[in-house]
């Protein structure tokens, strides 16, 4: 077995994913609206894993000891600072990526409450009550519990391994088919196109082979790593296919209701 992770494994994951038939399914306003009320819960679970790999290759604390590679510090500093402070649309504005998910779904009257309910529960009582919340959709819930599986497993290259290979390595196929495909134009829903191409930007140009060389640096050529940081990858993108299987059939609930 390779001692790294390579680009065929790349490669199989991002087939899983690049046909789904969630992207065909987005065709009106209202199955974006649903779309995005399932979405914005993996939007905001990013940032507990990149801000756990923050933790572990770049801490906050003091006395202060360099750690690791200065690159692979700053490519974590600098992926917290993008998904915690971006640019937005508007010149000289910043947000969250999380919060600039929110206006996106305000701008095509999605229902934020749910979503927000969720994160005051998190702050007041902590993720593993919010989760068990009935505002939470189920497929959401099921994704959003994968991922903090991860993190409370605390190995630091299977997080990594779920960052690099089920986020940054797949995200820009995923939102690439989803704007090839989406039925809503960029004049009905600017926010959110905008979003989507933000990313496919960052994360296909700069953050996937960084993602990818900070994993390979966490296995350190160590077979077992690499074994589980795969399985850990895998375990992600099953999550992700079982995700759309879960927003696709919200989508259709409507209309066969009617039939």
């Amino acid at each position: 077995m390779s001692k790294k992770i390579n680009s065929d494994i790349i490669a199989s994951f991002k087939s899983q994913l690049e046909d789904h038939p969630i992207y065909d399914a987005v065709s009106t306003i209202e199955d974006l609206q649903c779309f995005m009320e399932h979405h914005i819960y993996s939007v905001w679970d990013f940032m507990s894993l990149i801000k756990y790999l923050q933790y572990t290759i770049a801490p906050t604390q003091y006395p202060w000891t360099p750690k690791g590679e200065g690159d692979v510090r700053r490519f974590i500093n600098e992926l917290v600072l993008e998904e915690e402070s971006d640019e937005t649309n508007i010149p000289g504005e910043y947000s969250s990526h999380f919060e600039l998910y929110h206006r996106a779904m305000e701008e095509i009257g999605a229902d934020t409450s749910a979503s927000k309910a969720f994160i005051e529960t998190v702050r007041v009582k902590g993720i593993d009550t919010a989760l068990e919340s009935h505002v939470v959709p189920k497929p959401s819930k099921m994704f959003t519990s994968t991922t903090f599986q991860f993190i409370q497993g605390d190995k630091s290259h299977q997080v990594a391994a779920a960052l690099a290979l089920g986020r940054e390595h797949i995200i820009p196929c995923m939102f690439r088919s989803i704007l090839e495909k989406i039925g809503v134009s960029e004049a009905q829903a600017p926010i959110f196109h905008y979003y989507l191409n933000r990313h496919i930007h960052l994360d296909e140009d700069f953050h996937a082979p960084l993602s990818l060389r900070l994993l390979n640096g966490l296995c350190n050529g160590d077979e077992k790593k690499v074994q589980e940081s795969i399985d850990a990858a895998q375990e992600a993108v099953i999550a992700r296919v079982k995700f759309w299987d879960g927003v696709l059939e919200a989508i259709k609930a409507p209309s066969e209701k009617t039939t």
